[in-house]
């Protein structure tokens, strides 16, 4: 009689646990069928969209010896932009030599990018030189810091408020001197978006100083991924960037473009400590 009890305590334990998984099972049935149904987050989402942070390049030119530097007009301009719209754009300044003037924080990388981007406007080249989500749009000179808040300002208005076919989260791993880009991308599941091979490309940005220099782009690496296909999420690690200059503050921006470097798709920025 005693045996009999005992098998039957257990079997209602049994069955009482097979219940309550049927139970915790029906709930979270419906809340997993939710995130793709209802969650336009959700990169598989048919109409999952996320807002597109505007990247502005500005090539320029801060040698001392100019008695009145238009490249300080528009870097001013620049930051007054700034001021009004971030966080939804980004700048980075890509500090270049021109004929007649060194600029100290020259790169050879800056120049080659820079080139590429003329060539698609069969244009002479010159600074200041503003570019807006790779070379959608381009803004070149500066007479004054007002002209070129309403120039620069009349560029970017038409990139505001806008979705990317990308969602793009960054971090980073720090040794020593070494910055260590870590990024996700997902590539969103909107119908109307073709696919392609894109580059993501990571800038190490420096801020030497409160005036014309807040923004330096002094490294930068760069990995090329071929097509990721709408609704998928990957992972990447690209080439460390180096700390050159540990006195000043840094930040990392990381960038989506296609193969060709012309167009932006998306962009974020990370502060380095």
């Amino acid at each position: 009689m005693a045996l009999a009890s005992k098998c039957t305590f257990k079997d209602s334990v049994f069955r009482l646990r097979n219940l309550m998984m049927l139970v915790l099972l029906y709930g979270l049935a419906p809340a997993c069928g939710d995130i793709e149904r209802d969650n336009p987050l959700d990169p598989q989402h048919p109409e999952s969209t996320r807002p597109q942070t505007v990247l502005i390049e500005a090539f320029v030119n801060i040698n001392d010896s100019l008695q009145h530097n238009i490249n300080e007009y528009a870097l001013a301009a620049l930051d007054n932009l700034y001021s009004i719209h971030a966080p939804d754009v980004i700048i980075v300044d890509y500090h270049r030599n021109t004929l007649d003037y060194i600029d100290p924080y020259h790169r050879l990388q800056n120049e080659t990018l820079y080139q590429r981007y003329i060539g698609e406007f069969n244009a002479v080249s010159g600074v200041p030189d503003v570019f807006f989500n790779g070379t959608l749009a381009r803004v070149q000179g500066a007479s004054s810091i007002n002209h070129s808040i309403q120039r620069i300002g009349g560029a970017l208005q038409p990139f505001l408020n806008q979705n990317s076919p990308y969602a793009l989260e960054i971090g980073y791993d720090r040794n020593g001197d070494q910055v260590i880009p870590r990024v996700t991308v997902a590539r969103l599941n909107r119908p109307s978006l073709s696919e392609g091979d894109i580059i993501i490309k990571a800038l190490l940005v420096a801020r030497i100083d409160n005036a014309f220099l807040r923004r330096v782009v002094r490294d930068d690496a760069s990995s090329s991924v071929q097509t990721i296909s709408k609704g998928e999420v990957r992972n990447f690690t690209l080439p460390a960037l180096t700390v050159s200059e540990p006195q000043y503050s840094h930040s990392l921006v990381v960038y989506l473009t296609d193969r060709n470097e012309i167009e932006v798709f998306q962009c974020a920025v990370v502060e380095v400590k």
